[in-house]
C-alpha cells in the first residue's frame, strides 16, 4: 500500500514539475510572423519571392524591434523552389543583424540571412533580405535583383499554459483514481 501512495505522490510531483517548466518559459514568449517577399530581376524576366514563418523573441521596447530566431518556407528564384533550411546567425553573411522592427521599415539596412537547400544567391545557399534607406525598399543581396515587396503579418501563438493545464487534469484524474483503488481495497481487506 505505502508503494502505491509513493507512486501516486511522485506522478503528482512531477505533473507539478512540468507545470512549472512551463509556466516559466512562458516568460520567455516566442511570436511567430508569416513573411512573404517578392523581388524582380533587373531583366525583368523573372521574380525571386520567398514565404514561410519568423520565430522571434518578444518585441524589445526600447528598440522597438525583434530578434529573428528561427525561419521556415520556401524560396523561388529562376523558377526553381528552393526549401529554407534554416537562420543563419548575425554576422553570418551580408552582415545581417536578423532584427524585424516593429514599425517600418519592417527590416533593418543590415537585415537578416538564411541557408536554402539550393545554391542561394551567392552559390552557396546564402541569402540575405534587407532594406536600403538610400533606395526606400526591399531587397536581397544579389547583383541581379532590384527593389520589391516585403511584409509580415503576426500569427497567433497557442498558449503554453493549455498543455500543461491539461497534464495537471490527467495527472490529478489519475491520482485520483489511484487514491480511490487504495480506499477501496481498505474496505476490502477491512470486510473480509
Amino acid at each position: 500500500m505505502k508503494l502505491v501512495t509513493k507512486l501516486g505522490i511522485a506522478a503528482a510531483s512531477a505533473v507539478i514539475g512540468i507545470t512549472v517548466v512551463s509556466a516559466s518559459s512562458a516568460a520567455q514568449a516566442v511570436q511567430l510572423f508569416d513573411f512573404q517577399y517578392s523581388f524582380p530581376s533587373y531583366e525583368g524576366n523573372s521574380t525571386i519571392s520567398a514565404s514561410g514563418i519568423l520565430t522571434t523573441d518578444d518585441l524589445d521596447p526600447i528598440k522597438n524591434n525583434y530578434t529573428i530566431t528561427g525561419i521556415t518556407g520556401t524560396r523561388t528564384a529562376q523558377g526553381i523552389t528552393e526549401t529554407i533550411m534554416g537562420l543563419l546567425s548575425p554576422g553570418t553573411y551580408g552582415t545581417n543583424d536578423n532584427l524585424l522592427n516593429g514599425s517600418t521599415p519592417l527590416l533593418t539596412q543590415n537585415g537578416f540571412s538564411y541557408l536554402v537547400s539550393g545554391s542561394g544567391e551567392d552559390g552557396n545557399g546564402n541569402v540575405n533580405v534587407f532594406y536600403s534607406s538610400f533606395d526606400e525598399g526591399y531587397s536581397e543581396l544579389s547583383s541581379n535583383v532590384d527593389y520589391g515587396s516585403f511584409s509580415v503579418i503576426p500569427r497567433p501563438v497557442p498558449e503554453p499554459y493549455t498543455v500543461s493545464g491539461s497534464l495537471v487534469a490527467v495527472g490529478f484524474g489519475w491520482w485520483t483514481k489511484r487514491k480511490q483503488a487504495v480506499i477501496s481495497q481498505k474496505k476490502l481487506l477491512k470486510i473480509g
